[in-house]
Order: C-alpha cells, then structure tokens, then sequence
C-alpha cells in the first residue's frame, strides 16, 4: 500500500494559494482539488463583477493570482469582506490607474450582498461607507417570505464623520436607519 497519497488535510495550507498548486503534479488528486477549491473563488468575484475581466482579460489570472496571494500574506479572511479587499489590493497594483468608481461600487455592493445572505447576527442590514465616493452602500436581508435580499446606495444630505480607512461599516437592528452608531473598522 502507497503511503504518499495526500489527503485533503495536508492541503489545507495550499487551498487558497495559487502558487502551490504548482508544487503537485496537473494530474494529482491534490492538484484538482486545489483548482476547484481556487475556483469556487474565482467565480465569485468575476461572475459577480465581470467588469474586472475588463482589466484583466478573459481568464482574470493577472488579477485573482496575484490578488490571492496578496490575502493569503496578509491573512485576510474570504468571507463578506472579500471583495473590498480586492478593491484594496486593485488600488496597490498594476490595475490602480484603470479602476473605476464603478468598480469601486460594484465591489462594495458585492460585499454588502454578500453580508446580507451570509450573516446570521440580528442585524437587518449593513451600510459601507467608501473614502474614494460619497453615497453609502446598503445591504439589506430578506425580511419577508417572498423577498430576498436588497442592496441600495444611498446619497447623504449631511456628510458623516472620516471613515476609519478606506472603508468603514455598520449595522442597523431595523429595517430602516434611524441613527448613525458611528463607524466600524472593517474586520481581518
């Protein structure tokens, strides 16, 4: 019997790093799951904001390579916040001078969808707030049976106290924002 099979645990520490996937052979076990793990990934930030595929070409390699090892560095989690630190790491690279505000607000809306269908706190919604544009972005729960989740920008008639860095955040109880609690550093 082979003792050099590799199991899932053993790859743990290469599943979201791109670069590793070259340290087993394209027709490995390992190999294949290190793609489809990586993969799952990558359709979630281009079929969300295709845009991106407009920087990068149709395989978006010279973004997602680049922009995963960057995370993996700097153990950023890949959960809602995950396409605000695309956005971050975008402003640091070779792309900075070719992002849009819409990109810029694609990403930011992506991450408060994401919020809304992934957090399970009370919280009814989330408002991002951005440096690099003035309207908030909001994320909203399903808060019927028939509905789903909504995301809006919203324009401020007064303007809100200087975000913690590039993107702050907060959530609200209700359906509707009633107070500003003031701004949230948005998380590892």
């Amino acid at each position: 019997m082979s003792t050099d099979r590799t199991l899932d645990s053993d790859l743990l520490g290469a599943l979201m790093v791109p670069a590793r996937q070259g340290d087993f052979p394209r027709n490995s076990r390992a190999f294949v799951r290190i793609d489809s793990s990586l993969r799952a990934y990558w359709h979630a930030l281009f079929d969300i904001c295709p845009e991106l595929l407009e920087l990068s070409g149709p395989d978006g390699i010279s973004i997602f390579r680049p922009f995963m090892a960057w995370a993996s560095e700097h153990k950023y989690s890949l959960n809602w916040t995950y396409y605000l630190r695309v956005y971050q790491w975008l402003l640091q690279s070779e792309f900075r001078n070719r992002v849009t505000a819409e990109m810029a607000q694609s990403l930011t809306a992506a991450s408060a969808a994401r919020w809304a269908t992934g957090d399970r706190s009370a919280s009814a919604g989330i408002v991002l707030g951005c440096a690099d544009f003035p309207e908030l972005i909001v994320g909203w729960k399903c808060h019927t049976v028939n509905g789903g989740r909504e995301v809006e920008s919203l324009e401020m008639e007064d303007s809100l106290p200087k975000l913690p860095g590039l993107f702050g955040y907060f959530t609200v109880p209700e359906f509707e924002i009633e107070t500003f609690p003031g701004w949230t550093e948005i998380p590892q």
